[in-house]
């Protein structure tokens, strides 16, 4: 069983909680090379007002705003539960639980999350939808999947039957069950993928607080699949300058590439690459174009770290290897000490995880002050999120004052679990 990690703030049982709830609201970042903040929210307008369910035809009530903080980035917050049909259906689909926990966030259900459905259920058959917490349900399976451990994550509207799903083609694609009464209340819409993406707020802020508004900046991704943050800055900086972007899986970052191409993004060089090894200690590469890179070659470095991911949100079953979340600090320390190598005197450091351990954000933090006195925390311009925690091997309350975290004590916007801190590198140290 997983020991929660030590967080000072509330109980493990309300940390428990929160982890295994959606946030309240979803949040799209819009491509603002390709359409306006305002052009997406008509759409999404339209596209939730005209949800509706066979019980229910009155259209559905939402609110769809641009963030007060954030210009680029589409608040959506839930409809109203009591314009919802939430009763069992007795026709059902089941999903695996990462289907379930995309369905909580507002998602549409594809193809291959889908792990049974009845043979009873036609296309536009209104079903309810459950996520097999206990990952006993095998693909294909027929019969009533009578469980304790499914959770029902809301109704919507077969698009698919089972033939399609399960006889011949092994590799169904497109929506199968469209979501229109998610248990959340969370929407679900579709738009272009040129528009923009789906994208949790902190992840948003990330991008902001590197600072990528100069022109001509050099900036590195050090892991930069599946691409979100990547793009992010490319489009901030309005494809000028150059990004390098970085990461170990070919397959992810195919992703990275796909993304660029539909958002129009061309200052992005993609590398297949371990950011491990990705400074040019021996001096032997003679080209600046790709890794392993020269010491101080950007401007700007984004090291947004591999983590125990214990922030993401809902997490329906939660399974952490205790010496596997204890490995991460370390891991995250030997990137840490590259990104402080790569990123030129007065340039800027961005370190983020999507964790709520203070191991892997506050006392990584503390260490890197302690280790590198070139290095200087900065503060974050952004009023979302709360500062950080103090503890006796972290950060002084000051210190804390200049990162952001996100996690159950946030009460104005209810998010992922995250962390973000921003570095400066000094142009000279002080003797």
């Amino acid at each position: 069983m997983l020991q929660l990690p030590r967080v000072m703030w509330k109980g493990v049982s309300e940390v428990s909680q929160w982890l295994t709830s959606a946030p309240l609201n979803t949040y799209f970042r819009v491509n603002t090379l390709k359409i306006t903040p305002l052009e997406v929210m008509e759409s999404i307008n339209e596209q939730i007002s005209n949800l509706k369910t066979p019980k229910n035809n009155e259209k559905k009530q939402h609110l769809v705003r641009v963030h007060n903080n954030l210009s680029d980035c589409i608040v959506i917050s839930p409809i109203d539960k009591s314009l919802l049909d939430l009763s069992p259906k007795k026709e059902e689909v089941i999903v695996d639980i990462a289907t379930g926990q995309s369905v909580l966030r507002g998602a549409h259900i594809f193809a291959p999350g889908i792990m049974a459905m009845a043979p009873e259920v036609q296309i536009d058959s209104f079903i309810s939808v459950y996520a097999d917490l206990a990952k006993g349900c095998k693909r294909g399976y027929q019969k009533y999947y009578d469980n304790p451990l499914k959770m029902f994550v809301g109704n919507g509207i077969a698009k698919m039957n089972r033939r399609q799903l399960f006889n011949g083609d092994m590799n169904p694609k497109g929506i199968a069950v469209e979501m229109t009464d998610p248990a959340t209340g969370i929407p679900s819409f579709t738009l272009p993928s040129e528009y923009g993406m789906l994208q949790n707020l902190p992840s948003v802020v990330t991008g902001h607080a590197l600072d990528v508004n100069e022109n001509n900046l050099k900036v590195l991704d050090m892991c930069a699949a599946p691409g979100n943050k990547t793009t992010h800055l490319a489009i901030l900086m309005n494809n000028k300058g150059s990004i390098d972007a970085i990461d170990k899986s070919k397959a992810k970052l195919n992703k990275v590439e796909l993304r660029c191409k539909n958002f129009g993004i061309q200052n992005v060089k993609i590398h297949h690459f371990d950011s491990l090894i990705c400074v040019d200690t021996n001096n032997i590469n003679n080209s600046d174009s790709k890794p392993p890179f020269k010491s101080e070659s950007f401007d700007r470095v984004l090291l947004d770290a591999p983590c125990s991911n214990l922030g993401q949100r809902p997490l329906l079953n939660i399974e952490v290897d205790k010496n596997v979340l204890k490995s991460f600090p370390a891991l995250q320390r030997k990137l840490l000490i590259n990104a402080v190598n790569l990123v030129k005197p007065g340039g800027i450091v961005v370190y983020s995880t999507c964790t709520i351990t203070l191991e892997e954000n506050e006392h990584n933090v503390a260490w890197v002050l302690e280790n590198f006195p070139q290095m200087e925390l900065i503060a974050i311009n952004s009023e979302v999120g709360s500062p950080g925690i103090t503890t006796q091997a972290g950060l002084n309350k000051d210190l804390c004052a200049l990162v952001r975290r996100f996690g159950p004590e946030n009460t104005e916007e209810d998010s992922i679990g995250f962390f973000i801190s921003k570095f400066r590198k000094k142009s000279y140290i002080n003797s």
